[in-house]
Parts: C-alpha cells; structure tokens; sequence
C-alpha cells in the first residue's frame, strides 16, 4: 500500500511540474558551455553520437574545423569531459555557469525596456538598444500598419496553441502584394531561443519601411512577405521563464510539452527525437498549428516568391536545400553563387566569414521549412541564415545589444543581395510550366 502511494504521489509531483512550469523559471545554474572543434569525421560523429545520450545542447552546429558551443548538464559534464579527453576532441570551457550569463542579459534588457518605455510612451519607432518583448513587436508592426499604410499591410495568419496571433507583414510601393512582382518570402523565430533572429528581422522590416527612402533599390522591383515570429508562445517563453527553450509549447503529452517547428514540416518528415527532446518532429506532418501558419503563408505566396529565407541562429552558415539528406539540389550552382555574393557582402562591411552549402552536406541530415518550399511549392532560390554567434563563439544564443546591433546589420547586408536579386527575376505566367524541385 505504501509503494502504491508513494508511486501516485511520484507520478502526481512530476504531472504537476510538468504543468506548472509557467510559473516557475529554469535555473542552468552549474552548466557548463564548452567550445569544441571536431577535425576529423570520426570527432564530428562521436559529438552526434553522444549528443543524445548525454543530453547536450549544442548553440552552435557542430561541424569540421570550425568552432562550436554545446551546453552539458552538471550531472553530465564529467562523462562529456572523458568523451573529449579520450577522443582527442579539442575543447575548452568557456562558461562554468550559464545561468549567471542569462541572469546579466535578463538585468540589462530590463533596465534598458523600462528606460525605453519611461522616456516617452508614445514614440513607437524602433530602438535597437535591447531585445523586444512579444507585446512590442506586435506593438510595432500595429504602428507600421496605421502609419504607412501606402506601404504596409498586416495579416494574421491563424493562433498559436496558446491562442497568440501569428502575425504577417507585407511590404510593397503597391500597397497590396500580387503575383505580378517578385516576392522575398522571409520567416524568423522559429525557434524561440534564437533572439538575434528575431531582431535581424524586425531590423529589415525597419529598414524597408521606416526608412524606405532610403532604401528604394529594394522595394522598387521587389515586394516582401515577412513573418517575424513564427513561434509566438515559445518566444513569450523564452522571456518570462526559459531563456533556452527552443520549441512551441503544444503539450505532447503528460509529460512532455513543445515540437520543435522546423523538423515538423510535411516534405521528406520523419519521426525524430524524443517525445522530450528539443529536436521533436512532432506526431504527424504538419501536425502543429505554427507550422500550418507558415505552410500557409507559402502557399498564398509561392506563386511569385523568388527568394525565400529562413532566419536563424546562430552558425556563420547560409545553407541551401537539400537537407533532409545527401542529395545536391537541381540548381545547385545558381544557390551556391547567389549565397556566396551575399556572404561576401557580409565580409566587405568587416562581418565574418559565412560557409555557403547544401545544409546536409554541410553540417547534417535533417528536413526544415527550406526544404519543404523548395521540394514541395518550386520556389527555386531557398536559403536557411545562420546568423552570426557574435565575436566569441560563446556569444551563441545569449549576446549583447552591441553584438545583436552587428548581426542585424550584417544580415540586413544579406537581406539586400537576396532582395536586388529576386526583383530581377521574371514572375512565370499562370498556366506555364515551373519548374520542379521535387527530390528523388
């Protein structure tokens, strides 16, 4: 009788944790980030091999001859450590303590939010002086909407699990966008984590609207479709509780909440990860309704899109299809030079130095949104952004404003050559054949 109650309070104690997470925040106090570099390809797999079993969280993809940063759990550090030592794997720490990082970012965007809301409630032009909460971006592109209404439009595109908007801003000297003109199709905060993205995004949307006159080379011949948070709860998620989580917040079960959005699109899907895992394909394709709201955004769009762009980070990396495994893609050498030029535009303004390639043989095998429109809608020139990790690589996810003011305007570089591209290309008539991407 004694086991049994002591089974069902067990099993009540973790039911209630699992469902009171909201109001608690997680604690990465004692982990540790690590800075490894695989040189040969039997490292690079021993770091995918133990990747699971030690559940380690890599910031960075791990990739040969190139830094990356992984997270361990304290329980986990001795094994990681004797894993690198006797494989030969260089590495070093580079935080002892991950929380005292995310606790010194957490006091200054804080300070920096109510210094910004105290000076004056109604200016809502965007400051880059700190990263936003969900409320004022959604504020912000509101703003967008009312006050430039020749060249805005705002859309929601379905709700989020926990009934928050998925938002869509576009962006043309038309008012309306149409199938008439070249689109960039662009979505960022996919994986809620990843800050610099969301930011990079908003920094674009910045540049094309609030100073368009600027920026009329880009709007002339191009229109732009834009979701800058695909993962609405997740992000709110990230700012109130877990500044790491990656997933939405969809419960998979009693015990397990999120599916990692970018793994969960229908083309070439597989069941991956864990229930618990923060690489979780979900159920089923398309199963969540996040990864419905970007599906349809491509759909209604894809007809004219001509340039689509995932926004990630963080990597140095501008990856192209395929990879959801090792097959070269039909256009291969159009994706490969497009990505170049914009890699070098990133290196002319002083930024790092971006790797251009097939995302499976790049890094590894795994299906994302880029693949999805490319295989499934034709749209021809796809690219995933793996934006910068900052000046060390243990900025990865957790960077300082004047970092995240850099990326933004070394992406906003990129963004430029993606978007002069696509307004040069010529929109297909309806009825004529496309171009098909489909993979063997």
């Amino acid at each position: 009788m004694i086991q049994i109650f002591g089974a069902v309070w067990l099993l009540s104690a973790l039911l209630a944790s699992a469902f009171s997470a909201d109001d608690i925040a997680v604690s990465y106090k004692n982990y540790k980030l690590y800075d490894v570099q695989p040189s040969t390809r039997a490292e690079l797999e021993l770091l995918h091999r133990v990747s699971s079993e030690l559940d380690l969280d890599f910031w960075s993809p791990p990739a040969l001859d190139r830094n990356s940063s992984v997270m361990v759990s304290p329980w986990n550090d001795d094994s990681l450590r004797a894993y690198l030592s006797d494989h030969n794997v260089k590495h070093r720490v580079l935080y002892d303590d991950v929380q005292s990082v995310i606790d010194r970012e957490h006091v200054y965007n804080q300070n920096r939010a109510r210094k910004r809301r105290s000076v004056e409630q109604t200016d809502k032009r965007a400051s880059f002086d700190y990263f936003w909460s969900m409320d004022e971006i959604y504020q912000y592109l509101d703003y967008l909407a009312l006050e430039y209404p020749s060249l805005v439009r705002l859309k929601d595109y379905g709700k989020s699990y926990e009934g928050r908007p998925i938002k869509v801003i576009t962006i043309s000297t038309n008012g309306e966008v149409d199938d008439f003109r070249p689109i960039v199709l662009i979505d960022g905060g996919i994986h809620a984590r990843e800050w610099a993205g969301h930011m990079s995004v908003l920094y674009l949307i910045h540049q094309l609207v609030e100073r368009s006159a600027e920026n009329m080379d880009l709007l002339n011949k191009t229109n732009w479709v834009i979701m800058p948070v695909v993962n609405p709860d997740g992000y709110v998620y990230t700012y109130e509780h877990n500044r790491l989580w990656r997933k939405n917040r969809a419960p998979v079960n009693m015990l397990c909440i999120g599916t990692d959005l970018n793994r969960n699109f229908p083309f070439r899907w597989k069941y991956y990860g864990s229930q618990c895992s923060s690489g979780y394909a979900g159920p089923t394709p398309g199963s969540e309704l996040e990864t419905r709201a970007v599906m349809l955004m491509m759909a209604n769009y894809a007809k004219a899109t001509k340039v689509y762009l995932a926004v990630h980070s963080c990597g140095d990396y501008i990856l192209y299809p395929y990879g959801y495994d090792y097959v070269d893609a039909p256009n291969k050498v159009q994706l490969q030079e497009l990505g170049d030029k914009a890699a070098e535009a990133v290196k002319a303004i002083g930024g790092p130095e971006y790797a251009v390639g097939s995302a499976s043989f790049l890094l590894y095998p795994a299906n994302g949104s880029d693949d999805f429109i490319y295989g499934s809608y034709g749209v021809e020139y796809v690219y995933t952004l793996e934006l910068s990790c900052g000046a060390m690589v243990s900025d990865g996810f957790i960077i300082s404003v004047a970092e995240m003011q850099k990326i933004s305007k070394e992406a906003f570089e990129m963004f430029k050559v993606f978007g002069k591209f696509a307004g040069e290309q010529k929109i297909i008539p309806l009825g004529s054949n496309r171009k098909n991407n489909t993979a063997p």
